[in-house]
């Protein structure tokens, strides 16, 4: 098989250009957007949560599931499961107060804020090395997409409570 030297020089230069974008600047871009989906993932959180009426905060759709309330603060809890490793600090589970809607909105912003906090002072190292975890290795860009995709999932299931109870859930954001 023979290349053409226009197709040589090309390879060449797109393989160059690619070897211009350092991991730094890939890391810097995906912490850009995490944070930036993190709180647009915190503001809609929220309102769903706040949709549920306060007196169907115990509400579960069926008997071994969690509450609503219960989802809500699991949602808000993983962040430290997830962001711990990047630290190096073992998780602090923290709770709300009660399982009662102020409480629990109150300790969803804060979890929130605190996770946007964390991912926003990650170096590039942080975010591109390995971590050793209860399931296995993983990289820190492999955690923080598992944070994100964990709150969409508890999300998605706090709306099916929500039609459950006849309210339909305020429209996605993205």
């Amino acid at each position: 098989m023979r290349i053409s030297t226009r197709l040589l020089c090309r390879l060449l230069t797109a393989a160059a250009v690619a070897s211009l974008a350092t991991p730094s600047f890939a890391q810097a871009d995906l912490k850009a957007a995490v944070l930036k989906h993190l709180a647009t993932s915190r503001d809609f959180t929220l309102k769903v949560a706040n949709q549920m009426p306060e007196d169907s905060y115990s509400f579960k759709l069926t008997p071994p599931q969690m509450s609503f309330a219960e989802q809500m603060v699991h949602l808000s809890q993983a962040f430290q499961e997830f962001l711990s490793p990047l630290s190096g600090n073992p998780p602090k589970f923290e709770k709300p107060a009660s399982l009662n809607k102020p409480d629990v909105l109150a300790f969803m912003k804060k979890s929130f804020d605190g996770a946007i906090e964390q991912v926003s002072k990650l170096t590039p190292e942080q975010i591109s090395k390995s971590y050793r975890t209860g399931g296995g290795s993983v990289t820190g860009v492999d955690l923080l997409l598992e944070l994100m995709d964990h709150t969409t999932h508890h999300r998605a299931s706090a709306e099916m409570y929500l039609r459950a109870k006849g309210i339909t859930p305020t429209e996605y954001e993205f």
